[in-house]
């Protein structure tokens, strides 16, 4: 039986929606379409956000309304996912591309109840520690270090229903939050080699108002604050690693 499948797509970006249906159907896995948050659309969009954990946690003191349409919109696609009886699902974001090994990797995931979030897709190696063998050559793996990118990943019901919990409110951007399972206890995973890659279109056409991005000088202040965020961030993950790699 074939995974839900959900690709996240602004209406208005017709060019990236065309790429990837291209690219599922091709390889004949169904999905459905669920268009995108457009951040600035939500009214109050501001009473989402912890303000004082986002200024601690990131480079600008607030979110931009994209950054905040496309958090809500993986929000979205997980309350989307619950209201089915599924026991797992896979997000995507429309600028990437599933290779041909994806399908075999996804089925090597439902043979065995080892992992809660799995990144189909990420930037950064992470130092992946490899948990067992997947189809394909390919390998599950858990990370020692971050990785970054909420552009593809599987879930299960319980990552969606923790994730649903631990994302509200906004305290940083989306792929982050995903990622902090020494707080959520999730069962964190990567692939390696990883069956899904950037599309074309990545590079060439709109985001979800990423490009409205506004640079902001940082104080000395701010820069120790941040530096002892990410720090704290950082041996919180190494060393719950070291314990997820080894259970």
């Amino acid at each position: 039986m074939a995974p839900l499948i959900y690709v996240i797509n602004l209406d208005r970006d017709a060019e990236r929606m065309a790429s990837i249906r291209a690219n599922l159907e091709a390889l004949g896995l169904p999905f459905e379409r669920l268009p995108a948050v457009m951040g600035k659309d939500v009214p109050e969009w501001e009473k989402l956000v912890d303000l004082p954990a986002y200024a601690w946690r990131n480079r600008l003191d607030t979110p931009r309304a994209g950054e905040v349409g496309c958090y809500l919109s993986h929000l979205k696609a997980m309350e989307t996912f619950l209201r089915t009886e599924a026991p797992w699902c896979v997000i995507l974001e429309d600028d990437v591309e599933v290779l041909p090994a994806c399908a075999g990797v996804l089925r090597s995931l439902a043979e065995k109840d080892d992992w809660d979030l799995v990144k189909l897709f990420n930037f950064h190696s992470g130092m992946p520690v490899t948990k067992r063998a997947l189809a394909g050559g390919h390998r599950l793996v858990a990370h020692l270090t971050r990785t970054t990118s909420s552009a593809a990943y599987v879930v299960n019901r319980r990552a969606a229903a923790t994730l649903l919990k631990s994302m509200r409110p906004i305290s940083e951007q989306v792929d982050h939050a995903l990622d902090r399972p020494w707080e959520t206890g999730l069962r964190t995973r990567g692939i390696r080699p990883m069956p899904v890659v950037l599309a074309p279109v990545a590079h060439t056409t709109s985001t979800i108002g990423y490009q409205d991005r506004s640079k902001a000088r940082r104080t000395l202040g701010k820069s120790v604050k941040l530096f002892l965020a990410r720090a704290k961030k950082e041996i919180s993950r190494f060393g719950y690693g070291l314990f997820d790699a080894v259970r």
